[in-house]
């Protein structure tokens, strides 16, 4: 990224202070709008809106869309187009950087594929899977003329409650680290100047994912040792991978805002790190520092200490006033002129390795919907969803016969595109089902099932909403004739502070309704949860025959499910998170070794890693190449897997490493390695894993990363086996 610092340096010698500090800021679409609450297809460009934009406010990155949702191919093109024609028409010519939040596909370009949540994405265990989704959610992006994704949120999703939850890949640092990584280099690519990539975007940096009360933009309480152990190693990662920005923590940290933070966005990201992109702030968030946060006592003062603390862009989003602000301070000194030219080298560096100068990649290309959708998409993304369906709970009913009579399809998730997709679904929140394409309207669960089997075998009563009964009476009356009951539960689409919610329980009604059902009924009760976090299901977990958790499965997730149902495709996901049993005893698989001694003890509804299978999976003969390792070397661990069952099958090994004895007290275990294989009946495969020191190693008590000699224990499934760690306890280089 730093091959262009020659012609960089030029324009920035060249560029005014408003020039400078316009590169600093960025707008939502709606300020270059005729009419921001038009319909997507009657969205215009105001002229006049645009230029005072790009030429009089000189601003250098355009986000978002307007009310009206996702716009089409063309609309995209027709809007790129002006915009970086008013660009191309300034004194220095540089082009606007067009963001957007693609967050489970393009989500924002109709007839884009939407997949699975990045939760339920999760579940798969395939970082190769979510390279493939990265690669095309980057070319369906690239394809309206943006090149620049808020995206992956490698935030670490150990606060159940929180309405983000399934933005995350899970609990675990390793999960969200490779999966992270894995779509970042999917969407970024091998060459950035290709329209086949976009800019990634790591989010939200950092801690954002852990508020004490769940609720989303409140205080997270993590000290610089959790910091450093559990939130900021997928970050990290993703700067070594090569990210080329990072948006910041909405909320705030032991009392400092995330865009006030100096310590983690100039201390750790740019010089620890030697991160070489820009940071962006979220939506609004600079102004927030004066009206919520209270740290400053004017707006100047809020956008002085956010660009001093290491913001480099404004989300502003709504007017210009980061812009009249920061041109203040630079006049009077109060930001100095190096710190905004770093933050322009940063933000021109990022265009230019996206080749955004060289005269035509700034540009729609106006043959992308030739080749913007693929058979081999929608391949991918069945892929996804079936992979990442998890079964709970089955007590032999499934997989389901074909020969059945009928089925009766109930519960407020059976018929709704919404709750499949969730939040950011062609709009914010993803709640208008009228906006999805006709030809789509016949994927949801029900309408998926009656394709198939038609609708005289599977009938269909909505006997509850998500929040109040409806006629459980009818419910009852019609099973009568129904072989199965399939009963779909779950949340309606969410996100950020509008799916706070203050108990974690599953609502009364959907937990009623089922309760009445099986107390009304003999015929079994298959639940299928629809919901991006693990809603509390302790009351009907033992009256249901299967239980299945689809997370939030995206578009081919009726199809998924139904494949699930009937035994074509044969269940794989396991959990990203532990699912807990009870609302006050929320705890992570990695809980410390006080949380089940002295009188403590974890109870979880299903732990971390649970998902089950329609075939049975041994392991034998767990080996390791020496139960010593010396301090440089490293040890081999190997395990045979071995399907013993009837159906083939795939199935994810787990390798957990626990540490018995260290400075710092311990977790039970961690999650060091996984693998992922696909094994017929009758056939096993050795899986093979190495460790060496670095995968041994933590936070210590003078917050720097340290292995110590000792113990070790490592556990597969039901192995296990101890290995000793040789000498020194000096830090890990």
């Amino acid at each position: 990224m730093n091959l262009y610092e020659d012609e960089i340096n030029t324009l920035i010698a060249q560029m005014t202070p408003e020039e400078k500090v316009g590169q600093m800021t960025q707008v939502t679409i709606d300020l270059i709008l005729k009419n921001p609450n038009a319909l997507a297809d009657l969205t215009e460009v105001d002229a006049n809106k645009l230029n005072d934009t790009v030429h009089k406010y000189k601003v250098g990155s355009i986000l978002n869309v307007a009310a009206g949702g996702a716009y089409s191919l063309n609309k995209w093109h027709e809007i790129i187009k002006q915009v970086q024609d008013s660009a191309n028409k300034t004194r220095l010519q540089i082009p606007i950087l067009y963001g957007i939040d693609s967050i489970h596909g393009a989500n924002y370009i109709q007839n884009a594929l939407l997949f699975p949540q990045a939760i339920g994405l999760a579940a798969t265990f395939n970082p190769e899977l979510a390279h493939d989704i990265g690669k095309i959610v980057a070319h369906q992006t690239r394809a309206a003329g943006i090149p620049w994704n808020f995206y992956p949120v490698v935030d670490v999703g150990r606060q159940k409650l929180w309405s983000r939850l399934w933005e995350t890949f899970g609990e675990d640092v390793k999960l969200v680290t490779d999966m992270g990584r894995a779509y970042l280099e999917g969407m970024q690519g091998t060459n950035l100047t290709s329209q086949q990539s976009v800019a990634g975007c790591l989010k939200h940096y950092a801690g954002y994912g852990f508020p004490l009360s769940g609720r989303d933009r409140t205080p997270a309480v993590i000290d610089e040792r959790m910091m450093l152990e559990y939130f900021l190693p997928p970050f990290e990662e993703g700067v070594k991978a090569g990210a080329l920005s990072v948006m910041i923590n909405s909320g705030e940290v032991n009392g400092i805002p995330g865009h006030a933070n100096h310590h983690l966005l100039t201390e750790i990201l740019k010089n620890t790190w030697n991160f070489q992109g820009f940071t962006v702030s979220d939506w609004e968030d600079i102004i927030r520092l004066y009206t919520r946060d209270k740290t400053a006592d004017s707006p100047k003062e809020a956008v002085r200490q956010a660009v001093m603390a290491g913001v480099d862009m404004s989300m502003v989003p709504f007017d210009f006033s980061f812009f009249d602000l920061a041109v203040e301070c630079a006049d009077d000194g109060t930001i100095p002129m190096d710190r905004i030219d770093d933050a322009v080298r940063r933000i021109l560096r990022v265009k230019f390795a996206l080749g955004l100068f060289d005269g035509k990649s700034a540009w729609p290309d106006t043959n992308a919907a030739a080749t913007f959708n693929n058979p081999s998409f929608d391949a991918t993304n069945l892929q996804a969803a079936q992979e990442s369906i998890t079964l709970l709970k089955n007590d032999g009913v499934l997989p389901l016969p074909k020969t059945f009579s009928k089925i009766l399809v109930t519960g407020p998730a059976a018929d709704k595109l919404t709750v499949l997709n969730g939040g950011w679904s062609l709009v914010w929140q993803g709640d208008r089902e009228d906006l999805y394409p006709k030809n789509w309207t016949n994927k949801t669960i029900l309408k998926t099932l009656r394709t198939q089997f038609g609708e005289g075998k599977i009938d269909y009563i909505n006997g509850t909403d998500f929040d109040k009964i409806i006629d459980v009476k009818a419910v009852i009356d019609a099973a009568a004739t129904a072989d199965y009951i399939l009963v779909c539960l779950g949340e309606k689409p969410y996100t950020e502070t509008f799916g706070n919610i203050a108990d974690l329980t599953l609502f009364e009604a959907q937990l009623e309704f089922v309760e009445q059902l099986q107390a009304n009924i003999s015929k079994p009760i298959i639940v299928v949860l629809v919901e991006g976090r693990p809603r509390i299901i302790r009351r009907i977990a033992d009256i249901s025959s299967a239980i299945i958790m689809m997370y939030l499965p995206g578009m081919e997730g009726g199809s998924a499910l139904v494949d699930v149902l009937f035994g074509d495709y044969n269940p794989s996901g396991l959990l990203p998170f532990t699912y807990p049993k009870y609302p006050h005893l929320l705890t992570t698989y990695d809980y410390k070794w006080s949380e089940v001694l002295v009188d403590n003890k974890i109870d979880p509804q299903y732990e971390f890693g649970h998902g089950l299978s329609y075939t049975t999976f041994e392991y034998k003969n767990l080996k390791l190449s020496s139960t010593e390792m010396q301090w440089n070397g490293d040890i081999q661990i190997s395990i045979d897997v071995a399907n013993v069952g009837k159906l083939s099958g795939s199935h994810t090994v787990l390798l957990y490493v626990s540490d018995y004895y260290r400075s710092i007290t311990p977790p039970n275990k961690q999650l060091k390695g996984f693998k992922k294989v696909l094994l017929q009946p009758t056939k096993s495969e050795t899986v093979t894993f190495s460790l060496d020191r670095n995968n041994l190693s933590f936070i210590g008590i003078d917050n720097k990363r340290i292995s110590e000699a000792g113990l070790f224990g490592v556990k597969i499934g039901d192995k296990s086996a101890n290995f000793t760690l040789l000498a020194s306890n000096d830090p890990v280089p």
